[in-house]
């Protein structure tokens, strides 16, 4: 791991002024991601920008009958909330079902969804087309965790997937993201804001340059049900082989 420079703030405003204004900066909330690739040299900011003291980004409210979740609570909180358990229990299913309890009490929502691959060549030793290198070592290599669909090497040579669990529940349900910039603030639906992964968007996830996410809304929900559900290579916590929401609305 690299040297680098770490400063806490307690204010938005101060955490946007700080990660706009050099691209060596890296935000720090749960650090259940962004820690392991530092020590693997995956990536070396040149500063950390810790918000996980930001009270005002960690949250579960109901305002006028949507869903608003702030961008640092944890997928422990989220998997136990009465509300999310109630009318998007598939959200809650899926942080349930996302890594170890020890890890869930740490990861945040936001950070959960901005994770990089978790692709072993990507991870490991190798020099795949993600990190630049000339070939994506999981296309004809160990790929059980990765893409069958929509992998043609026209659209992206590389078949990883996003490993987020919480993810697949949140698109089945039109979640929207809203962020904060030095321009403002804004909202990008999530399906708008995943993408294929490329050498310079390592995390599938496109959003504005400095953007800081503050908090996902989920639409009113009325006379629904919905489920996640799993498939793991093992009976104890794993990424998904397959993974899939399920939303249905009662007459």
């Amino acid at each position: 791991m690299q040297t680098f420079k770490y400063v806490k703030v307690d204010t938005l405003d101060a955490a946007v002024a700080a990660f706009g204004s050099d691209d060596g900066v890296a935000l720090l909330a749960g650090g259940t991601d962004l820690v392991p690739l530092m020590k693997d040299e995956l990536v070396s900011p040149q500063s950390l920008v810790d918000i996980s003291g930001l009270v005002s980004l960690n949250y579960i409210e109901e305002r006028a009958g949507r869903l608003h979740i702030g961008a640092t609570t944890s997928l422990t909180d989220l998997a136990a909330h009465p509300l999310v358990i109630s009318r998007y229990t598939a959200l809650a299913q899926a942080c349930r079902l996302a890594a170890t309890p020890q890890l869930r009490n740490m990861s945040t929502i936001a950070g959960n969804l901005l994770q990089q691959p978790r692709c072993w060549y990507y991870r490991g030793e190798h020099n795949c087309w993600l990190k630049g290198g000339e070939i994506c070592y999981a296309r004809n290599g160990e790929n059980e965790l990765h893409a069958i669909f929509l992998n043609a090497p026209a659209e992206s040579r590389c078949v990883s997937v996003h490993p987020s669990d919480p993810a697949v529940a949140l698109l089945l349900f039109d979640a929207v993201v809203r962020v904060h910039t030095s321009q403002g603030e804004s909202e990008i639906l999530l399906r708008d804001m995943y993408t294929r992964p490329t050498p310079e968007r390592r995390n599938a996830v496109s959003l504005p340059a400095g953007a800081v996410i503050t908090e996902i809304v989920l639409p009113k929900l009325e006379g629904t049900r919905s489920t996640y559900l799993k498939a793991m290579p093992r009976a104890s916590w794993a990424f998904a082989l397959v993974s899939v929401g399920l939303y249905l609305r009662v007459a």
